[in-house]
């Protein structure tokens, strides 16, 4: 779960229903007695997770002010980004249910679970769906089956409709130059026009788009 669930009332609640968990700690509250533990560690402590060496972890033992009693976490150490050394290592802290899986794979699982929630970052934010507008649970399950089908036709318009390049484009981005685009349809010497504004910057997707269509 992310830094929102860091909660003692959540994890009191998850060790007494016996469920395997690991939490992101991200609050500069949360991390200051953490960051000042990592600090501390020898470096024996440090193990590496990636075979480039550009990650090491360790485990941290403390007890937050107010909880029943002392936490695992992970830390991970990072000192490069890419190829590039910094200037200072970063550290990021992980709250785990168990040490037996060893660094490397509480690592793993815990970033899997962020890799599945990213993908879906891109609809929630271009579609406005962070915050279902029904007070039922069934109600928003439609909601956002709703949303998942126009997110796919969407993808569909991008890899049927519009050209090759358009495919890194996000959903935002198709809608705001191909759905959402200003136009008025005239008929003048028996012929239907459609005049578009200059603001249009993407004529060329509209023109490739049309012509899709007609080869349909």
């Amino acid at each position: 779960m992310d830094s929102a669930y860091y909660k003692k009332g959540v994890v009191s609640l998850l060790k007494k229903t016996g469920h395997d968990y690991s939490i992101s700690v991200t609050h500069r509250i949360h991390k200051r007695p953490l960051y000042e533990l990592a600090q501390s560690l020898p470096e024996y402590a440090w193990e590496r997770i990636t075979n480039d060496g550009t990650e090491e972890a360790a485990f941290l033992y403390y007890q937050p002010t107010g909880w029943p009693e002392e936490e695992t976490y992970v830390v991970v150490r990072q000192k490069k980004d890419k190829n590039q050394k910094r200037l200072f290592p970063t550290y990021l802290f992980i709250l785990v249910s168990r040490e037996d899986l060893g660094l490397r794979e509480l690592v793993k699982r815990h970033r899997q679970k962020q890799g599945q929630e990213n993908l879906f970052k891109g609809p929630l934010r271009d579609l406005g769906l962070h915050h279902p507008p029904c007070q039922k649970f069934v109600a928003n399950q439609a909601y956002y089956g709703l949303g998942q089908i126009a997110h796919l036709l969407l993808v569909g318009m991008q890899y049927k409709l519009l050209p090759e390049a358009a495919r890194k484009s996000r959903p935002k981005t198709i809608m705001k130059h191909l759905l959402r685009v200003a136009a008025k349809l005239i008929r003048h010497a028996r012929q239907w026009k459609v005049l578009f504004t200059k603001q249009v910057v993407r004529l060329d997707w509209i023109n490739f788009a049309a012509n899709r269509l007609e080869a349909f």
